[in-house]
């Protein structure tokens, strides 16, 4: 996970150095609101880094330790599962994810707006990578292959099997798939696609929270965390960004099939 943090960083730095191309957009970059997400981001980052290094590898008397039965039930059968194979796929599979809005490039409309589109999605990368990482190092919760015993006792003696909440995979691919198609739907509201891209994009990030439960690296209430936090993440910064919205201030609109919070900064 720490090549996709990097990436996280990267993308972000890049979108802030290069030179901004204006263009008409349904969505406005505000350098005070823009500052506050990309710096408390960035903090959110260091913080997690910070107390990522001390995080401590397993001892043998915590393994001694380890019961099922102390799993609850909803969680407990993700103990049994644990795949090398399956886990590598799921990072190729999220690395697919990440790159899944390089498909904008393929409208010109999108395409010259590629700006404020790029700072959005490494803020919305940037905030549901660094809150998993931040959540994983806190909470310190046991990945379930801990507690499989034919998994190696020395592939869980390290720092990493301590990192099983709430799933960063998941939460990264849920929030890259509502940014997706929420930003392709705000550019082209009467497009036929939008079922299908949201359809795809939510089943490729499903997939991926299922590898992570089958590859026993996460318990499913891990990755149902991931994929609120991602999805939140993914809807919530391209909607700050909308220019309808940049008038109203805070408010609440209630409709029948959704309910909709907007901010301001």
């Amino acid at each position: 996970m720490k090549n996709i943090y990097s990436f996280i960083i990267t993308l972000n730095i890049y979108v802030i150095l290069v030179f901004p191309v204006h263009c008409e957009s349904p969505y406005k970059l505000d350098w005070t609101q823009d500052g506050i997400l990309i710096g408390t981001g960035l903090g959110l980052g260091a913080v997690s880094l910070i107390i990522d290094n001390k995080v401590k590898p397993m001892t043998i008397a915590e393994y001694n330790n380890l019961n099922k039965n102390d799993i609850n039930g909803f969680d407990r059968f993700a103990s049994e599962n644990y795949s090398e194979n399956i886990s590598k796929l799921s990072d190729y599979a999220l690395g697919t994810a990440i790159v899944s809005p390089l498909l904008f490039v393929l409208s010109e409309k999108m395409r010259e707006d590629w700006f404020p589109i790029g700072v959005m999605y490494s803020e919305t990368i940037m905030f549901s990578g660094f809150l998993s990482y931040l959540a994983k190092s806190t909470a310190q919760r046991i990945r379930p292959y801990a507690y499989n015993d034919e998994v190696p006792t020395i592939r869980k003696l390290n720092a990493d099997v301590k990192k099983s909440f709430f799933s960063g995979h998941t939460s990264v691919a849920f929030s890259s798939a509502v940014f997706l198609s929420v930003v392709y739907e705000d550019y082209f509201p009467d497009s036929d696609y939008i079922p299908y891209i949201w359809c795809a994009s939510l089943l490729l990030a499903s997939g991926i929270g299922i590898m992570r439960i089958e590859s026993g690296n996460h318990f499913p209430t891990d990755v149902i965390v991931g994929a609120l936090v991602g999805s939140a993440s993914g809807y919530l910064i391209p909607y700050s960004h909308k220019m309808a919205n940049k008038e109203d201030g805070i408010g609440f609109n209630f409709g029948i099939d959704r309910v909709v919070v907007s901010f301001k900064f």
